[in-house]
């Protein structure tokens, strides 16, 4: 299989920013889902969370990826690599000036969370109920550890209007 700069299935991620699975559990028997995103300049990325039953590998492409992992905090820049082991509570965001784009790596693949997040998100401009949240974790072996109990929304999407943009 190849897949070309360009191809891939395209949806806005996460945080809002355009997202392209470029290899999806379905062609690897689930065994993990190769994914290119971006964040904008200054963009906070998802809350916190965990994969109890997942990894996750990234590689810069290009700019600077800030990434906690537990206690930690990286600084990843172009052609550095990075792995966040099972069970660690984790957070990719950019504290830069410039977008910074990167490839992960989720094993097993996580693919179908991030395409039922983008339509959650799409659903509720962003603003998910806390609940719903839980549940997509729960399905998928993503906890967001900063859901506070009684609160009944949780902003998601974060990047600029530039970097949303990108997706019709």
């Amino acid at each position: 299989m190849v897949i070309a700069a360009g191809q891939g299935r395209l949806f806005r991620g996460p945080t809002g920013a355009p997202m392209t699975v470029k290899i999806d559990g379905t062609a690897t028997g689930g065994a993990y889902s190769l994914i290119e995103y971006a964040h904008a300049a200054g963009a906070p990325g998802p809350p916190p969370h965990v994969h109890e039953q997942h990894e996750e590998a990234f590689r810069v492409l290009h700019g600077e990826l800030t990434l906690d992992i537990g206690e930690q905090t990286l600084t990843l820049g172009a052609g550095d690599y990075a792995v966040v082991p099972r069970g660690m509570v984790h957070r990719p965001y950019n504290v830069s000036r410039a977008e910074v784009r990167f490839l992960f790596i989720t094993s097993p693949a996580l693919d179908g969370f991030f395409a039922e997040m983008a339509d959650l998100n799409a659903a509720t401009d962003g603003n998910p109920p806390a609940e719903a949240l839980k549940e997509l974790g729960d399905r998928w072996d993503c906890v967001f550890t900063d859901l506070q109990a009684g609160r009944t929304t949780t902003r998601m999407v974060n990047e600029s209007a530039e970097a949303r943009s990108e997706i019709a």
